[in-house]
């Protein structure tokens, strides 16, 4: 998968985002940021 880097103002930033393709991730880990998002009230507001 590839993506764009937007809004990248610095070297250092642009190699932590290259460094970041190397993480794995446990099954669960994917399992769980793959899941629908299901929003929740704020509390205090109407």
């Amino acid at each position: 998968m590839d993506a764009p880097i937007v809004g990248t103002t610095s070297i250092e930033h642009l190699e932590q985002a290259v460094a970041a393709l190397d993480i794995s991730l446990s099954d669960s880990d994917v399992e769980w940021l793959e899941a629908p998002y299901e929003p929740v009230p704020v509390s205090g507001h109407e």
